[in-house]
């Protein structure tokens, strides 16, 4: 009898151990799957995911309702951010062929041949070929330049084979850049519908000698803003205008058709990087944020190096007419309305390529007046955040950052 009881008490205890276990598995589940209204970090959906996982793009996107309604809305907007950013990544890649896409890559594995391109990937080839033809300091023919600076901010220990420090990488770069500049190297045909790329026999010969393989054709650092504007853009076509897109690189998309949106703006303070003010920009907006330094502490990238007692900066912008980098700019912003995406990431461009503060000033001086912009300088004695302020942009001090504000448009 007494083994019976025992036998009884161990199966209650089991059955009550079940009953908590179930109940708290039926919780968690639940606790998952529960979604509150307001913003929502989108995910890339399962079929997308390993080929975007390191776009460097991102959604943010607003919903309300019930967890149920919450749930779906974000599987729609999943599917529909996904599947139109793949398609239009995959057409702005420069090195990769993809199946069933025509993208860049396709120019530049058929040099001297017509390409078939469609009218997302037509368009902005014209807008980089215009561009380019501006003579500016930006190129759609710089893929060379922008791998091998891109590789030798990966390496290992890349300040070893900087150009500072390594003449044969400083007679590299500026070889590239001087193609760029040479009219006769590359040509870009666009008809309706196609294009061709031509590939001078100097650049070959070059090229071969040097063992540069790398893809002529690339939007470099204007591609992420052909992606966010584009995709933008096919998502209010859609009706999700709830939400804002972000790259790594330092853009932004708010897609709202009306309110505001704050944007802190960056400066250095004793190594590392704060916020030195805000602005508010009205809805659907614009913005571009531009840092000398690494924000994520990332060791690949962004380095610095020492030359002569100066901090030398390295990042991704360097200057197309020089294959080297200005050491001018330590941050730098620049915002308005939605529609100016690419412009503001082409005034970066331009803005990182000025020789010193002058020239920045007169950069900005010559923008529309509803462009607002802000900017730090490498080597500034007392941290200073100099401000440009647009038309409809409500820029903010914030006192306690140690920053102070020096106002350009009152100058």
């Amino acid at each position: 009898m007494f083994r019976e009881k025992k036998n009884v008490v161990r199966l209650i205890l089991f059955l009550l151990a079940v009953i908590v276990a179930v109940g708290t598995f039926t919780a968690g589940v639940m606790g998952y799957l529960h979604r509150d209204g307001g913003y929502h970090d989108v995910d890339y959906s399962v079929k997308t995911a390993p080929m975007l996982f390191d776009s460097g793009i991102h959604l943010k996107y607003y919903v309300s309702g019930s967890s149920a309604q919450i749930r779906a809305e974000l599987k729609e907007v999943q599917d529909v951010y996904s599947d139109t950013l793949l398609r239009l990544y995959q057409q702005l890649d420069a090195e990769q062929r993809h199946d069933g896409i025509t993208g860049l890559a396709d120019l530049n594995a058929a040099p001297g041949e017509w390409v078939q391109v469609d009218a997302v990937l037509e368009s902005s080839l014209r807008d980089a070929l215009e561009r380019t033809r501006a003579g500016q300091g930006y190129s759609v023919y710089a893929g060379p330049l922008y791998r091998e600076w891109r590789t030798l901010r990966y390496l290992e220990e890349p300040e070893r084979f900087d150009p500072a420090n390594s003449p044969e990488e400083r007679a590299i770069l500026e070889q590239m850049a001087a193609f760029l500049g040479d009219p006769s190297a590359f040509s870009l045909e666009i008809e309706e519908g196609r294009a061709r790329l031509t590939v001078s026999e100097a650049y070959r010969a070059w090229a071969k000698e040097n063992e540069i393989d790398a893809p002529i054709l690339d939007f470099g650092l204007l591609r992420d803003a052909y992606l966010l504007d584009r995709l933008a853009e096919y998502m209010r076509y859609r009706g999700y205008t709830s939400g804002y897109l972000y790259t790594d690189s330092g853009l932004s998309l708010q897609m709202a058709l009306d309110g505001d949106t704050s944007y802190q703006l960056l400066g250095l303070k004793d190594g590392e990087a704060a916020a030195a003010g805000a602005v508010t920009l009205p809805s659907p907006s614009a913005f571009c944020q531009f840092t000398a330094f690494s924000l994520t502490n990332e060791k690949y990238g962004y380095y610095t190096l020492e030359q002569g007692g100066a901090v030398l900066y390295r990042h991704p912008m360097i200057d197309m007419q020089t294959g080297d980098v200005r050491q001018v700019l330590l941050t730098a912003a620049l915002g308005g309305k939605m529609t100016a995406l690419c412009d503001l990431a082409y005034d970066m461009i331009l803005l990182n390529e000025c020789a010193d503060q002058a020239e920045v000033n007169a950069f900005l001086e010559g923008l529309p007046a509803d462009i607002f912009a802000s900017y730090t300088l490498q080597n500034d004695e007392k941290p200073t955040l100099y401000v440009r302020n647009g038309s409809g942009a409500v820029f903010t001090e914030q006192a306690e950052s140690g920053f102070r504000t020096v106002n350009l448009t009152d100058r």
